[in-house]
């Protein structure tokens, strides 16, 4: 267990993922971890490319974070925080 948690915490310095969601659930002795994450280099790196092309606002408010993070799925979901293993 120690290891597993060793190689996380090392990816996770090294890549500075912007974790959205993680899961964590056993196959028989396995454990199974599920991340989804935005890679912020890759997002830093459109930033700057659109601020040197002067390319703003290309996206509609419908991407913005902000509504992304407030907004479930389907109005019949409700919105819940992930489980906390």
């Amino acid at each position: 267990m120690s290891a597993l948690e060793t190689l996380v915490n090392a990816w996770m310095e090294a890549e500075r993922p912007r974790i959205r969601y993680m899961c964590q659930s056993m196959r028989g002795e396995h454990i199974l971890l599920s991340f989804v994450y935005e890679d912020t280099r890759e997002l830093e790196k459109r930033v700057a490319t659109q601020a040197q092309t002067g390319v703003t606002g290309g996206l509609p408010r419908i991407y913005d974070e902000d509504l992304i993070d407030e907004c479930p799925t389907s109005p019949r979901i409700p919105v819940t925080p992930p489980p906390m293993h």
